[in-house]
């Protein structure tokens, strides 16, 4: 008798409808975890950690026939031996709609979780839930992230990145180490080393790699390779074979041809393929800081084709100068952008950089000296 009125039922089937929905998205909100800091480049460079926090979760509305979409973001670090960690934080702003979020400092691959309510009466009623999942870009569904990690593993230092890598195992992490410029000539007996590198070496979804100047192409090849095989001799030298890193991650690489460059990086390539001590990954990311030469792309594993400021990604991406590698495999490029004003809207930035790398490294500050504590939230925003 009860379900005879129309209206009744109307009601009725409303009041489910707004349940399941809130329900869907309650479970949806990204928890946010808090840590401390980080920064870019290759050299240290004196210049203090600045700390960053931020707060905030989607909202959404709901309507008779809900739609609600939460957008998730994606973010990625230079360092010495710090000595004091800062007392103070910058807080930063999240604010967030059904389509976008805004925050400042992230390494993030972009993604989008949707959760859909809706009614249909014809010969009886149905309601269906359904979430999915989607990424811009030609990117696998696991979010990567690049993170230039320099900080001196002192105790407790490399902590909060550890426990970022564990609490995250659907973000595939590449980690570059910094020891002293290269990988220093006491690394291999430095106790906290010993320590921390097979520590960090050991998650498999981490992969970890030791960093070498190039000085565009100048360097002596000499020089570079010994760093390399210094790097590759960690296990032999230390007697630990867990002592080692996956590859390696060439800086101040070249974008302009020439033969002779071309060549110098190709056989610094061979040098660290053929290298037993970065196996078995050996791992090879060039980092020209933009998008170089076609002759330059089939040779390491991923290139890195920006690293700069905010303000100067905006003009290249609107002077359209990532057009070259349109229609290439995204999983052999990384990005990373510093200097992210507090007000940028970052959904857009994450959506430019997605369409062109699979690897991204975003930030407001210009170092990468220190653990960035935004790394968690924006984390928690990829794997929800």
């Amino acid at each position: 008798m009860l379900f005879n009125n129309p209206s009744t039922i109307l009601v009725g089937a409303l009041g489910c409808i707004s349940l399941l929905s809130q329900q869907a998205y309650a479970a949806h909100i990204p928890y946010h975890h808090r840590h401390s800091q980080h920064s870019p480049g290759g050299a240290y460079d004196s210049a203090p950690p600045v700390g960053a926090c931020a707060t905030g979760a989607p909202t959404a509305t709901t309507t008779v026939t809900v739609t609600e979409t939460i957008g998730a973001s994606s973010t990625e670090l230079n360092i010495i031996p710090p000595t004091v960690v800062p007392a103070s934080y910058t807080t930063v702003a999240i604010s967030s709609s059904s389509s976008s979020s805004t925050f400042t400092s992230a390494v993030v691959s972009s993604a989008s979780t949707s959760t859909s309510t809706s009614t249909s009466a014809s010969a009886s009623e149905s309601t269906s839930a359904s979430a999915s999942a989607s990424s811009s870009g030609n990117n696998t569904s696991k979010a990567k992230v690049i993170i230039p990690y320099y900080l001196y593993p002192s105790t407790g230092a490399w902590t909060p990145l550890e426990e970022l890598i564990v609490a995250n195992s659907d973000v595939q992490f590449t980690i570059i180490i910094n020891p002293d410029n290269g990988p220093g000539s006491n690394t291999a007996s430095d106790e906290n080393f010993l320590t921390a590198v097979p520590r960090l070496a050991s998650y498999s979804n981490a992969l970890v790699l030791g960093y070498v100047s190039t000085q565009k192409g100048t360097r002596d090849i000499s020089e570079v390779e010994k760093d390399i095989q210094t790097y590759a001799a960690w296990p032999s030298t230390s007697g630990k074979s867990s002592f080692a890193v996956h590859g390696i991650f060439l800086d101040e690489a070249v974008a302009d041809y020439n033969a002779d460059t071309v060549t110098y990086y190709k056989n610094l390539a061979s040098t660290i393929r053929s290298s037993d001590g970065l196996g078995p990954d050996n791992y090879i990311v060039t980092n020209p800081g933009a998008v170089p030469d076609e002759s330059y792309l089939d040779i390491p594993d991923s290139t890195v084709i920006f690293e700069s400021a905010y303000s100067e990604f905006q003009s290249a991406y609107s002077a359209n100068e990532f057009e070259k590698i349109k229609g290439l495999d995204l999983g052999r490029f990384a990005t990373m952008v510093y200097g992210i004003p507090s007000d940028a809207d970052l959904s857009t930035l994450i959506t430019q950089l997605r369409s062109i790398s699979s690897h991204t490294y975003m930030s407001n500050l210009d170092t990468y000296l220190a653990y960035d504590s935004l790394w968690s939230t924006v984390m928690s925003l990829l794997s929800s």
